[in-house]
């Protein structure tokens, strides 16, 4: 008698190529498909340990999408030091000052992004770092697709006015 992990198992084998379709539309790099494939489905076999699954290739689906929003998410949080160390921060040929400058900035646009309502956050990160279409955001919000680009829109305008060094507050 199989389990019923082994039978999610092999249904989501069967389906495996409808999921890598499904998450290399939401991504930019192809390659990461298979990871984010494989992490889902393991999210799903360990689910299934614990509880019924009727459907296993929409549940992997949403483990796929918010593995993507995860990523998302940790791209939106890189921390200023880690882009520092990385040597994406500061350019070789920018004086002191424009190195501080340029750090500064920096923080007061992580900062902007941390203070931002939670949706349009949301939203932002979804679209910017996720990738993910106006559509699909404003179906798994509950939103129009209107109020999804005015959020995104309103987001995007105060990170641009803060990197341009007028904040919020002298506007």
């Amino acid at each position: 008698m199989i389990s019923h992990e082994q039978e999610v198992g092999r249904m989501l084998a069967a389906q495996n190529r409808v999921l890598l379709a499904y998450v290399r539309r939401r991504l930019t790099i192809a390659g990461d498909a298979e990871d984010v494939a494989q992490e889902a489905i393991m999210r799903v076999l360990a689910r299934a340990r614990e509880t019924l699954i009727n459907d296993p290739l929409s549940y992997a689906m949403r483990a796929a999408r918010n593995i993507l929003i995860d990523r998302g998410r940790r791209v939106a949080n890189v921390q200023i030091e880690d882009l520092e160390e990385a040597g994406h921060l500061i350019d070789s040929g920018a004086t002191p000052l424009e190195a501080l400058d340029m750090s500064e900035r920096l923080q007061l646009c992580q900062r902007a992004l941390e203070a931002m309502p939670a949706l349009r956050r949301e939203v932002f990160v979804r679209r910017r770092a996720g990738e993910e279409s106006y559509e699909a955001i404003a179906r798994d919000l509950r939103l129009s697709v209107e109020a999804v680009q005015k959020h995104y829109s309103r987001a995007a305008q105060t990170l641009r006015r803060t990197a341009e060094g007028r904040h919020a507050d002298q506007i």
